[in-house]
């Protein structure tokens, strides 16, 4: 980690923590030991706009954000009075999403993520709620509204992620599928699945979904091997992994405490600031290499783990997980 003394900047990538709190109970959940409830208001919504960079990003989080949707919808109005000229997107698990939050945010200009980790078996076991997050997937496909996808991957969800693509083909608005590796948590009910395992059966999953794709005309892109392709076709030099490996990122609560990453939310040791007590602390994340990453054959080209999750998951001897999916996905293409 490096640190340097205060100061005051606006940063790239802005993540509004806007309810802390959640109606899931995901059984991974890193967040949940620090949610109290709150939701943030709009003083602080609005001061927290100050350290945005006119062109970076906005994203609306949690817990659940759509439990304070209302500051969603005055934060993205005011942006646009504003002349914001950058992005803004929102993660939600969608359970909440009806035809009037449907109405509305296919009447944004805002990027829609979903979280759902795969057929309801698996999903209900990891997150619940599935049949509710297809509803919201369904009234946002009503309003013509497209969505991303984003699947936690652990042992439990990598054996069926063929299945789950075929059953998200069913959707018109689905146009993306991003893999998250699972963050180790102290119940320890999953685990991060093998590189044999999950090279096998993304391997399956990708050769479905370009089957499916050329049969109906639309494809669901794989967010890991596409980002892989276009820095080989593009002959991309490895760079930092995010924007928090390069201090540009700047996680905000809704009592305006700050984090370098939404990941490590209330660890003391990337505790910020508060945005309402003056400058903050610039955080830098590694850029996230390994030490063996140095005599990768894929060195040239990976993107690198997740500093985060690098950070949590070897507290627990859990070191290769990103390295793992990072090696099935150059083989894939590969081959």
């Amino acid at each position: 980690i490096l640190k340097s003394m205060k100061i005051k900047k606006n940063y790239k990538y802005l993540v509004l923590w806007i309810a802390n709190f959640c109606n899931l109970d995901c059984i991974y959940c890193y967040a949940k030991k620090s949610f109290d409830g709150s939701l943030m208001e709009w003083s602080i919504g609005e001061k927290a706009l100050e350290f945005l960079n006119e062109d970076g990003t906005l994203v609306f989080v949690g817990g659940e954000p759509l439990l304070n949707f209302s500051l969603i919808v005055k934060i993205y109005e005011y942006l646009k009075y504003r002349g914001f000229k950058g992005k803004v997107s929102i993660q939600t698990n969608g359970v909440l999403i009806d035809d009037f939050m449907g109405k509305k945010l296919s009447e944004m200009d805002i990027k829609v993520g979903i979280s759902l980790d795969g057929v309801q078996e698996v999903n209900n076991f990891t997150r619940g709620k599935t049949k509710e997050v297809i509803n919201g997937i369904r009234y946002l496909e009503k309003y013509e509204k497209n969505v991303s996808i984003n699947c936690v991957l652990t042992d439990k969800s990598i054996d069926l992620l063929e299945n789950f693509i075929e059953r998200l083909y069913m959707f018109k608005n689905i146009n993306a599928l991003g893999l998250d590796l699972l963050r180790v948590v102290e119940n320890n009910l999953l685990k991060v699945p093998t590189q044999e395992k999950i090279y096998m059966n993304l391997k399956k999953t990708y050769e479905k979904s370009l089957f499916l794709g050329g049969i109906l005309g639309k494809y669901i892109a794989i967010r890991e091997i596409e980002d892989s392709k276009l820095r080989l076709e593009k002959n991309y030099e490895s760079c930092n992994y995010c924007y928090s490996s390069i201090g540009e990122t700047l996680v905000i609560l809704p009592n305006g405490d700050t984090y370098p990453c939404s990941s490590l939310v209330n660890d003391s040791q990337y505790f910020m600031g508060n945005i309402l007590e003056g400058e903050l602390k610039d955080i830098k994340l590694s850029s996230g290499k390994y030490e063996f990453c140095k005599t990768c054959e894929h060195k040239r080209y990976c993107r690198g783990a997740c500093p985060s999750r690098l950070i949590i998951n070897e507290r627990v001897l859990e070191k290769e997980g990103d390295c793992n999916l990072r090696k099935a996905v150059f083989k894939i293409i590969k081959n």
